[in-house]
Formats: C-alpha cells, sequence, structure tokens
C-alpha cells in the first residue's frame, strides 16, 4: 500500500503565531479562518433560534418582549444567510480548493481577502446581541423602506451602512472570476475545468452582478432616513413597489448563491464515488451557467400580489414559464448525476461522502 508523505514545510507549519494567521496571504490558511468565523456565527445565529424557541415553548411567551422577539427573529435570519450560508461553501472551499484545482498558485487579488476576512470579524456582527436589551435597532427596519416611518427609527441610524457595507465586502467575489478566467495553469482548458469550479463560477457571477444592486438598495434606505430622500416612502414621493423590484432582483439569485456550490461538490462526489466522469459533463457546466443568468430574468414573480402592473406580471409570468419549460439547471444536473450512478457498473465505492450525495438527491 502506498505511503502517503507529508511534506516538511506546508501552510500549516510555515510560520507560526496568531499575528502570521491574522496577516497571512495563503488562500488555505485564509480558507481555514473562513471556516472558524462562519462557525461562530452559525452557533451565534443558533443561539438567536434557541432563544426564540424557548419564548414559544409557553402559551403566553414571557421570555423575550414582543420588540426583542422581533429582532431576535430577524438577526437570526440575517446571521444565516449572510455570514453563514452565503459564505460557508464559496469562501471555505473556494479559496481553498479553486487554485488547486486549476492550478494555480494563489487566488488572484490575494492582498484583499485578509482584509475582508478582517471585515467579517465578529466585534460588527456581534453588536446584533444587543438587540436582546432594546438598545440598537437592528431588525427588518433596518432592510425594509416602510417598516417605521422617516420620523420615527427606533434605533442607530448607522446599522444600515454597516449591514450594507458587510453584504458588499463579504460577498462579492471578484478574486474567483479573475482566477478562473487568467490564473487557469497551461492546457486547462474551459472544458477540462471540473464542475465545482463551474458552479464556484456561476456563483461568482450572481455575487458580481447582484451583490452591488442589493448594497446601493440599503444605501438608499440610509439615505433615505438620514436626510429624507424620496425614494421608496410614497409620503415623500417615493415608490415602494421600486424597493421590491431592487431588493428581489438580488434575492431570487442569491438563492442559488446557496445551492450552486453544494451542487458542484455533489457533483463531484458523485464522479469520485462512482470512478467515472460526470455523464454530461458540458450539459451540467452550462446548467450552472443558466441557473446564474436566468435567476436575474424572473425575480417579478415574488412581486404577483405586490402592486406590479398586469403588463409586468405577464411578462415575468412567461418568463418564468419558459425558463422552467426551456431548461431547469436543478433537474439537467440532477439527471445527470442520476446517470453516472446508473454507469457504475458495480465500481461505487460505498463511502459516507458517496452516501451522503445520494440522500441528498433523493431528498430533491
Amino acid at each position: 500500500m502506498a505511503t502517503l508523505l507529508t511534506p516538511p514545510h506546508h501552510y500549516l507549519n510555515e510560520s507560526y503565531g496568531i499575528k502570521s494567521w491574522l496577516l497571512t496571504r495563503d488562500h488555505k490558511r485564509i480558507a481555514l479562518l473562513y471556516l472558524a468565523t462562519v462557525t461562530l456565527f452559525f452557533f451565534v445565529g443558533g443561539s438567536f433560534a434557541v432563544l426564540i424557541r424557548l419564548d414559544l415553548a409557553t402559551p403566553a411567551g414571557d421570555l423575550v418582549s414582543d420588540e426583542t422577539y422581533n429582532k431576535l427573529f430577524t438577526m437570526h435570519g440575517v446571521m444565516m444567510v449572510f455570514f453563514f450560508l452565503i459564505p460557508a461553501i464559496p469562501s471555505v472551499l473556494g479559496n481553498f480548493l479553486v487554485p488547486i484545482m486549476i492550478g494555480a498558485k494563489d487566488l488572484a487579488f490575494s492582498e484583499i481577502e485578509p482584509r475582508k476576512l478582517v471585515h467579517l470579524r465578529p466585534r460588527r456582527p456581534l453588536h446584533a446581541v444587543r438587540a436582546r436589551n432594546g438598545r440598537r435597532g437592528h431588525g427588518l427596519d433596518v432592510l425594509y423602506a416602510l417598516q417605521h416611518g422617516l420620523l420615527h427609527y427606533p434605533g442607530h441610524p448607522d446599522s444600515a451602512r454597516h449591514l450594507h457595507h458587510r453584504i458588499f465586502v463579504n460577498s462579492d467575489r471578484p478574486q474567483l472570476h479573475r482566477t478562473i478566467h487568467r490564473m487557469r495553469a497551461p492546457g486547462m482548458t474551459w472544458f477540462r475545468l471540473p464542475l465545482f469550479i463551474w458552479s464556484t463560477y456561476a456563483t461568482s457571477l450572481i455575487n458580481v452582478l447582484g451583490t452591488p444592486v442589493i448594497a446601493i438598495t440599503i444605501l438608499l434606505v440610509a439615505a433615505e432616513r438620514l436626510f429624507h430622500f424620496g425614494f421608496f416612502n410614497p409620503a415623500v414621493g417615493g415608490d415602494p413597489v421600486l424597493f421590491q423590484h431592487l431588493f428581489w432582483f438580488y434575492s431570487h439569485p442569491a438563492v442559488y448563491i446557496m445551492v450552486l456550490p453544494a451542487m458542484g461538490v455533489v457533483s463531484e462526489l458523485v464522479a469520485a464515488g462512482c470512478r467515472k466522469p460526470v455523464f454530461g459533463y458540458k450539459f451540467v457546466a452550462f446548467a450552472s451557467l443558466g441557473i446564474a443568468v436566468l435567476g436575474f430574468l424572473v425575480w417579478g414573480h415574488h412581486m404577483f400580489v405586490a402592486g406590479e402592473s398586469v403588463y409586468a406580471a405577464l411578462i415575468f409570468l412567461d418568463s418564468e414559464l419558459r425558463r422552467r419549460d426551456s431548461i431547469s439547471g436543478q433537474g439537467v444536473q440532477l439527471d445527470r448525476q442520476r446517470c453516472t450512478r446508473d454507469r457504475c457498473r458495480g465500481k461505487r465505492r460505498c463511502c459516507t461522502p458517496t452516501a451522503s450525495s445520494v440522500c441528498s438527491r433523493l431528498a430533491d
């Protein structure tokens, strides 16, 4: 049996000390730091969920006040979505595996990653803990323009700016785009890329195109509250439906930010467990890009009862039906993975990752 030799110097023992880790530019070390950070946010968001369930354990719901309950509910969602689900796979597996899989020495703009990791530090997001004693207005009032009137804002007005800054800095990932485009090893053509790289590329495309929209939207909400500009509040000439258009233009593709990297991981696990390449490789690769691109064209189906015009509703309904009929990216990937498993002919390795990937597909 072959013996795996560990090199004498690698990313874990290259240097020692907290400073060497916090100031590192090694993509593997940065990936481990992201893993520790998103794990911390997972437990913080989970603690909010525990408080919510404890409050609902009794009919009276007297553990926290109604206002604190709303803040806990909202901050649980913000933590889990923006600080755990969205950065988990792209920031951890993306940083660690993308340069290795394409033969690059490091990520493009490697000096940006330590700064982004510093911006994801626990101090600012953990201000949400102060919502329990009512001293800071974190809640739906940060995101939704009409949650409170312009003359009554029960919290710190900078909370919207902080949330905008965190979402934009931590979700926008042009480095992955640049790395995959320009730093591939010689001979690593597009159709030799692993499917995880394709799904990461599609996820980065969604981040680059969609994140600036929600970031600017939250800036407009903050400007409206601080300076009484009429963007979304009809009392000062704003349009509340415009806010929903901008919000859902990002939030519908944001679903695929969470799903696409996981689908790429499952494709790699199926191929490794079956000891065969994924059947219909090009179909799966283009399905990932199709999910990313077409996700920006159908955001209006979230607003059929929100006050959009009849003509806009008809256009979005038609585009949604055409998208479902012409290409269902999730269906294409599921079908190709199932075909790969069927072609194993007894060569499948019954290991835990393969079993988990099969179970995830059965759940779909």
